[in-house]
């Protein structure tokens, strides 16, 4: 076995996160709306590759209980820090292993029903890339769906300068990659506060900068530090995957699947009516200057049919973790408004306040006894593109009485293990076996949990008190920082409430 790369950056660890993207939940309904058959949901076999902490995959995993997991990434600390999190969550499902991506193809780790590896494909050597591709052509099911992020072309050809900004300051011996990226933003910072006409030309450049300032310098360092960093085009990237048999499904966020919603309009008639689907991709790029994509692509080629997507449709139960009789009723996408108003909606938005729905049930609701199954699809599918709901693997029902007299469990080793990070500042992250992915929380949503499922409704406010006056907290409302005890008991006190 090859020596660990030095082409990663190693002495910073990778900023902690949860994606919800990669989730097995997440990729099949990709895959269904393009009327492809999803792989399954239960039993899966699923593996992150570059999985760094384990934040993501450890969630899904505790999310899937009858799925089996297995994270790779080339960082020791990455894997030793990933493996204390399964043992502390009492996850028996995953497994974590130290490899080079060039080793993976040879060794025998089964086979899978999701690849996905965020953030690697920008940032590795042509070799490295060639590698992942390949594993997933090994190893993939037929049928099996591969997930994989880079930064795009052309949005970056304006931007990409700013990084050789960044390298510009030669290192000092002895000097750490962090303090390398400081100095390299304080000169970016220097050059465009003083009107260098690059910024000038270039405002996405600028608005980058603004980005590295609020993510941090690990984010810097991650994003700009490593040997490797390569912008891609998407028709680049969709060549080489199908000489691997990899074909291209479709991408996130949802949206961009829909012509209709991902161009601007006046590129609708130029591009809309396009099938070749590579062709199309490739130049929506510049139709939207793409920064960033997120693309999935199948195992084999799979045929389209609008059944598979009718048949998912008609048989997910759909839910929200929001009240949806309080969400805004206009999604605004970078290129057009989707209006969430009318009868079918209120009917809809009505019957998730009860519950997950499906669309057999939905033709029962006598307000809308009149809208055929392929407008109640039509609905749904807006639903989804509007980030109002999401694909749940089993029907659930509302509480609607007395939910704040009562006292409920959190039965997930996992989950009571997030519950105890409040005071850390790691994410806290919880999974739900119920939408099969997680969901990362507040401090304050996971006091209020706390709250909920510790302390009987009597005595919550004399608790809370107690609490604030014997703890140090960083509470957090909107982009302020709670210092004073009788905010911090308001405040949460108004998230139980709320």
């Amino acid at each position: 076995m090859r020596t660990v790369s030095t082409e990663y950056v190693e002495d910073v660890p990778y900023v902690r996160h949860f994606l919800g993207d990669l989730s097995p939940a997440r990729l099949r309904l990709v895959a269904a709306l393009e009327g492809i058959r999803p792989p399954p949901i239960g039993e899966l076999d699923y593996c992150e590759l570059g999985c760094a902490h384990g934040d993501t995959i450890a969630a899904l995993a505790a999310a899937h209980p009858e799925g089996r997991f297995l994270g790779i990434d080339i960082n020791a600390a990455h894997v030793a820090s990933a493996k204390r999190l399964a043992r502390d969550g009492a996850l028996e499902n995953i497994g974590f292993l130290e490899r080079d991506l060039e080793d993976l193809v040879t060794e025998d780790l089964g086979e899978w029903d999701y690849v996905v590896a965020h953030g690697l494909m920008s940032w590795v050597s042509p070799a490295k890339r060639a590698a992942l591709i390949a594993f997933a052509r090994a190893k993939l099911k037929p049928g099996g769906l591969l997930y994989v992020s880079y930064n795009a072309m052309p949005g970056w050809a304006s931007v990409e300068p700013l990084r050789q900004l960044l390298l510009f300051p030669p290192g000092r011996e002895g000097e750490s990659t962090l303090e390398r990226a400081r100095r390299g933003v304080e000169l970016a910072q220097t050059l465009e506060r003083g009107g260098a006409e690059y910024f000038t030309a270039n405002p996405s450049a600028s608005e980058m900068l603004r980005t590295m300032l609020n993510a941090g310098l690990p984010y810097v360092v991650h994003e700009y530090m490593h040997e490797h960093w390569v912008p891609m085009y998407f028709a680049r990237v969709a060549w080489e995957m199908a000489q691997a048999d990899l074909h291209y499904v479709g991408g996130l966020p949802l949206h961009e699947s829909f012509r209709d919603l991902a161009l601007p309009p006046g590129l609708e008639p130029v591009l809309g009516p396009m099938e070749d689907r590579i062709t199309y991709e490739s130049l929506k790029a510049f139709a939207t200057n793409e920064f960033f994509r997120r693309d999935v692509f199948v195992k084999g080629k799979a045929a389209r049919s609008p059944d598979a997507t009718a048949a998912y449709l008609d048989e997910t139960p759909f839910g929200t973790i929001a009240n949806p009789t309080l969400g805004e009723r206009v999604a605004r996408l970078p290129h057009r408004t989707l209006s969430l108003e009318g009868p079918v909606f209120d009917a809809i938005f009505a019957a998730l306040t009860e519950g997950t729905v499906t669309i057999p049930e939905l033709e029962r609701r006598p307000e809308i006894a009149g809208a055929s199954r392929e407008v109640l699809r039509k609905h749904i599918v807006q639903l989804l593109v509007a980030e109002r709901i999401a694909p749940r693997s089993a029907p659930s029902r509302a509480l609607l009485t007395h939910a704040a007299e009562q006292t409920f469990t959190v039965p997930s080793v996992y989950n009571q293990m997030m519950l105890r990070r409040l005071s850390t500042g790691m994410p806290i992250v919880m999974a739900s076996t119920l939408a099969g992915t997680a969901f990362p929380i507040s401090a304050l949503e996971g006091l209020a949990i706390r709250v909920f499922t510790e302390v009987p409704p009597a005595r919550r406010e004399a608790w809370v008190r107690d609490l604030v006056g014997k703890n140090v907290l960083r509470l957090r409302v909107d982009d302020r920082v709670l210092t004073d005890e009788g905010e911090q008991q308001r405040a949460i006190l108004d998230t139980v409430a709320a």
